[in-house]
């Protein structure tokens, strides 16, 4: 399982955005263009990230995946100096950004570029060939800003590239949204279908082919994709519950990937995604998770008063009991990460659990043999 060295992270360095993707776990589904009310206003300074991440953990990462479940990673203001800081303690350290892209100016998208380098890609959400398709589900943001922070990266020794969801507004339009992409420095395009189409809207149905939503009084729809999700149509499901659709925009790695947790599944009941890449998450409170199935809800859980039946199950787990009364020792503000990771509960509690009469629900449901890869 985790082992420090070459160790892969994905931070959560803000709760800041300006978008409101309905689809989002940070998006009031009754006004998206506001954050959910729970949800604390976190941002990490530089000097916080280099507290939680000195150089002598720095130098260990393979890769960091700067993306945000709770944020767009460009709302914060040092993210520039973030990414300085880790190309000077680690030279081979791979950077991954995913965000929106239609925050700052000319000059900041170059300082974030050259801080970078040959070190840093960025991976821009673009949904749709004008403003009105790219909105839809983008709400509050602008495609023409998205596409000309773009060109200033390109020119930049950093990497653009670019993913696009795939709905019912957009799904004809796929190759003419690639083509401009790539028109605008894109060297990487990936399509994906997602399948968060639960609401949490009164009256509305558990499980659709809809969402709704509501932008300042306007109610809103959106729409899954016609396309099958089948192997002929080459499409592959991922543990995610997401679906990446065309092998071509599959690197050999990746195929690789999936072609090894298949392997592993067959002989396993529950075989860990994450833990077999050697990538855990941070959240914007600094608590270290082996996946975003175990730190979304302990997220939520920590902040929301809402009580539910998932929480209490969820909660009331042993395995997730431990973490509780170890919280502090798993927290990058309070130990490091090479502790975290030797820690018993990384070490021993949770992979024994996934061979016990009750393993998390996450796991079963996410890793199990259930959820087999294509």
């Amino acid at each position: 399982m985790w082992k420090f060295n070459n160790i892969e992270v994905f931070f959560d360095i803000t709760t800041r955005c300006n978008a409101g993707c309905p689809q989002c776990h940070r998006t009031d589904l009754f006004n998206v263009s506001k954050k959910a009310s729970w949800l604390p206003d976190v941002v990490w300074s530089v000097n916080n990230f280099k507290k939680a991440v000195p150089p002598k953990v720095a130098k260990h990462i393979k890769r960091a995946d700067i993306c945000g479940t709770w944020g767009d990673p460009i709302a914060n203001n040092d993210l520039p100096k973030i990414v300085e800081y880790l190309v000077k303690e680690n030279s081979l350290i791979q950077i991954d950004v995913n965000t929106n892209g239609s925050l700052r100016n000319d000059d900041w998208w170059w300082k974030l570029g050259c801080a970078g380098g040959k070190n840093l890609s960025v991976i821009f959400a673009v949904e749709g060939i004008n403003q009105k398709m790219h909105e839809h589900y983008r709400q509050n943001t602008f495609l023409d800003k998205i596409l000309n922070n773009m060109d200033i990266l390109s020119n930049t020794p950093a990497r653009v590239k670019t993913l696009c969801l795939v709905w019912k507004h957009n799904e004809k339009y796929l190759k003419e949204i690639k083509k401009m992409c790539v028109r605008h420095g894109s060297i990487d395009h990936v399509l994906k279908v997602t399948e968060r189409f639960d609401t949490g809207i009164p009256d509305a149905p558990k499980k659709s082919d809809k969402l709704e939503f509501y932008n300042k009084g306007e109610k809103k729809v959106l729409e899954r994709t016609s396309w099958k999700k089948t192997e002929e149509s080459g499409v592959f499901r991922s543990v995610r519950q997401t679906y990446y659709l065309d092998s071509i925009f599959l690197s050999h790695d990746r195929k690789r990937e999936i072609s090894n947790l298949n392997k592993l599944k067959k002989r396993m009941d529950i075989t860990c995604e994450w833990g077999n890449k050697n990538k855990v998450v941070i959240n914007p409170d600094g608590q270290v998770w082996p996946c975003c199935y175990f730190c979304n809800p302990t997220y939520k859980n920590s902040n929301d008063d809402t009580k539910g039946e998932y929480k209490n199950t969820f909660s009331s787990n042993p395995v997730m009991r431990e973490y509780e009364n170890n919280k502090r020792e798993l927290n990058i503000f309070h130990n490091s990460l090479d502790k975290i990771l030797n820690n018993k509960w990384f070490k021993e509690t949770l992979p024994n659990s996934w061979e016990s009469k009750k393993p998390v629900n996450a796991c079963v449901r996410f890793c199990g043999k259930k959820s087999m890869l294509r």
